[in-house]
């Protein structure tokens, strides 16, 4: 029997009293599994080295949603728009994942927040509040969960119209924060009438990260859902 690949993801880290706790919702394992991977959560390691040996047992990589990135990452000071950023034990672990996953050219999907932080780790910049900074925005965000949704045009040279072969398609959205500056690495292939960016790939097509604002875990439309993990399981398999 052919091996699954393993595919590695970052848990949201949370202070709990005397137990901390690293949490992942199950949309994220049952995914992978249903693409055909099987899942493993990396704890957060601090030490890299450690890190790096881990991550060179693994296949591919998601880099999960969750709480904002502290604005501190790229250079502002957190404003009432970013009342809950994400605990820092969080973000240098996601920071050294993404460093080793882009360095080795490892098969990576980023969600949410994970397509924030690949953005914000290459040295780009994001909206605190979509609402309170960007004049005529739609509504990306409805209650705590996924009810908002919206069409995205998609480039025809993108890793998404591959998987989708659209060039329009229809998500959910979860997010009150957006991509500011594009990181120089990257480039923008998918966005919605409102200028929001909704998906970021490498310039650089050898790396195969594919970067989405919407959350595929948790999406109705294969096409922009489950196919996005079989993408990722196909690359972890080559």
């Amino acid at each position: 029997m052919k091996s699954k690949p393993l595919i590695g993801l970052t848990p949201a880290y949370y202070e709990h009293k005397e137990m901390d706790r690293s949490i992942l919702g199950k949309s994220y394992t049952d995914s992978i599994q249903k693409a055909g991977g099987l899942p493993v959560l990396i704890p957060p390691i601090i030490d890299k080295s450690d890190l790096v040996q881990l991550i060179q047992r693994l296949d591919g990589i998601v880099l999960t949603g969750g709480d904002d990135l502290n604005p501190e990452y790229y250079g502002e000071v957190a404003q009432p728009l970013t009342p809950k950023p994400f605990h820092p034990r969080r973000g240098k672990h996601d920071q050294q994942v993404f460093e080793i996953v882009w360095e080795q050219k490892i098969p990576t999907l980023a969600i949410c927040l994970g397509m924030q932080e690949v953005n914000v780790f290459l040295g780009g910049s994001l909206y605190q509040d979509i609402p309170a900074q960007m004049e005529n925005a739609q509504i990306h965000k409805i209650g705590d969960w996924f009810e908002a949704r919206h069409d995205i045009s998609v480039k025809r040279d993108s890793f998404l119209y591959q998987i989708s072969e659209q060039t329009q398609v229809n998500t959910n959205s979860a997010h009150h924060q957006a991509i500011k500056q594009v990181a120089d690495e990257l480039v923008v292939m998918g966005s919605t009438t409102d200028r929001i960016i909704e998906v970021l790939e490498p310039e650089d097509r050898s790396i195969p990260l594919l970067a989405v604002q919407w959350h595929p875990e948790s999406e109705t439309n294969d096409a922009v859902g489950i196919e996005l993990f079989k993408w990722l399981i196909a690359k972890a398999s080559s």
